[in-house]
């Protein structure tokens, strides 16, 4: 790295050390999204939240905060093929999926526009995971026996799989108005060692649009 490029990284990081030199007054946040997702080869999406403190006037957040896929609010399917070649008369099966994650989450922030805008950094680090399912009639197995242990069966024992979760993003705030402020933003989003039979990774990208609410510190 040259020393230009130094200089130039130093100065970028001013404004967010500044921010960080005096007291923290703490107060608190709440952010609420819709999340449309590009993950595991298909589109869907959900609801996404986080809450916790808000420091150094909202220019870092630590709290918690989690991403959900609801399989009812979305219709996608995935095709499987029988491994015994009939399921009640079909030799293929169209499943939906389903699945969360949740966790702490640490948000560096930074208001730019002449304090207009707010750009935060949120990272998520936790836990979940995602599944598939039978819907519809299938759910009325043969025999009778709950459709998770058809699942299970169908699946190989691999209708969901669970791990560490991570989530990174670039979001951004108007701070027009002290205790209400619409968002947007791009994150990426991935379950660490994911493996399940219909989906060898779920990971990738999400657009978001939301509100937070911000209290301030005292």
């Amino acid at each position: 790295m040259t020393h230009l490029r130094r200089a130039a990284l130093i100065a970028s990081l001013i404004p967010l050390i500044a921010a960080w030199s005096g007291p923290a007054h703490a107060g608190a946040f709440v952010s609420l999204e819709w999340r449309g997702y590009a993950m595991a080869e298909h589109l869907s999406h959900g609801p996404a939240f986080a809450a916790g403190a808000s420091l150094w006037d909202d220019h870092l957040r630590i709290g918690l905060a989690g991403t959900a896929r609801p399989g009812p609010m979305n219709p996608h399917t995935f095709n499987f093929d029988v491994p015994s070649g009939d399921y009640k008369g079909q030799e293929t099966l169209q499943l939906r999926s389903d699945g969360a994650v949740t966790g702490l989450t640490v948000s560096p922030g930074l208001d730019v526009a002449d304090g207009r805008l707010h750009l935060e950094l949120p990272m998520m680090l936790g836990y979940g995971g995602y599944g598939f399912y039978l819907h519809g009639e299938d759910r009325v197995t043969p025999d009778g026996r709950k459709p998770s242990a058809w699942e299970n069966e169908l699946l190989a024992e691999a209708d969901s799989a669970f791990g560490v979760a991570a989530n990174v993003g670039l979001r951004a705030s108007w701070a027009g108005t002290a205790l209400v402020r619409p968002t947007a933003g791009l994150q990426t989003q991935t379950v660490l060692g994911y493996e399940a039979t219909m989906a060898p990774r779920y990971a990738g990208l999400a657009l978001s649009l939301g509100v937070d609410v911000v209290l301030p510190g005292s």
